[in-house]
């Protein structure tokens, strides 16, 4: 009987952890605009809003290296929350014209207020899940950092992923990335709870060596859904070919 009772509050458990992420959303503007996204059908990845300047300070400094040479190089920061990521770049890469999209309308509104504030006049921001809303020119380098995992799955660690996030929409939202991304550009890819190798559109990139930045913690999940033995992984600059 004891057993039955520790069983059935377990499976319990997730539904109290979501009613709290629920009632927790509706207390803020944020939580409200990802429930707004929601309702109107957005594609949504990752459920929480967490974001700071220079997060990635080594990944920004490659990035800039590589594309210190191009006059007007376009980037493209995809699930950029409230702005900060696009304000950095705009640090590293003063002469870049910048595009930055999150689905969450909320995020996008005190963005553009930070930006504004900031006379960053260079950013465009778009309120959208799809990363083509802004631009078809193509883009010198696309980030897209801590947007394709779920907070769930580094919790729990389930045997599978299919249930939270399936290897099939990273591996859609990857190819449309790759899209939008020229010949020659750069794809970032940073806290993803599966490999970018894993994914068919791979073979059109090589990855760039980055010493010197810390491995990627995981889990990590295979094109199988099921949870991969690796715990860490090191590939997160790739150049298109």
């Amino acid at each position: 009987m004891v057993a039955t009772f520790v069983r059935n509050r377990l499976k319990a458990f997730p539904r109290l952890v979501a009613l709290v992420r629920f009632v927790r959303a509706l207390a803020t503007p944020l939580g409200r605009g990802r429930l707004d996204a929601g309702r109107r059908g957005a594609q949504l990845f990752q459920p929480a809003t967490v974001t700071r300047l220079d997060r990635h300070p080594g990944l920004f400094a490659v990035v800039a290296a590589r594309l210190g040479d191009n006059p007007a190089p376009r980037l493209l920061s995809f699930g950029c929350s409230t702005g900060e990521e696009a304000v950095t770049l705009a640090r590293y890469l003063p002469h870049a014209r910048i595009d930055a999209i999150d689905a969450n309308p909320a995020c996008i509104a005190q963005a553009r207020r930070t930006a504004d504030r900031l006379g960053l006049g260079q950013i465009r921001f778009a309120c959208a899940d799809t990363p083509n809303v802004l631009t078809a020119e193509g883009y010198d380098a696309v980030f897209c950092l801590s947007v394709l995992r779920h907070g769930d799955l580094d919790a729990w660690r389930p045997d599978r992923c299919t249930r939270l996030l399936p290897f099939s929409r990273f591996a859609a939202a990857v190819d449309a990335l790759d899209r939008c991304i020229r010949p020659g550009g750069l794809l970032i890819l940073w806290g993803c709870n599966f490999r970018f190798t894993d994914t068919p559109v791979a073979v059109r990139y090589r990855a760039i060596v980055t010493p010197g930045i810390k491995q990627q913690p995981g889990p990590f999940y295979g094109a199988d859904d099921r949870l991969l033995p690796h715990d860490n992984y090191a590939a997160f600059v790739f150049l298109k070919r």
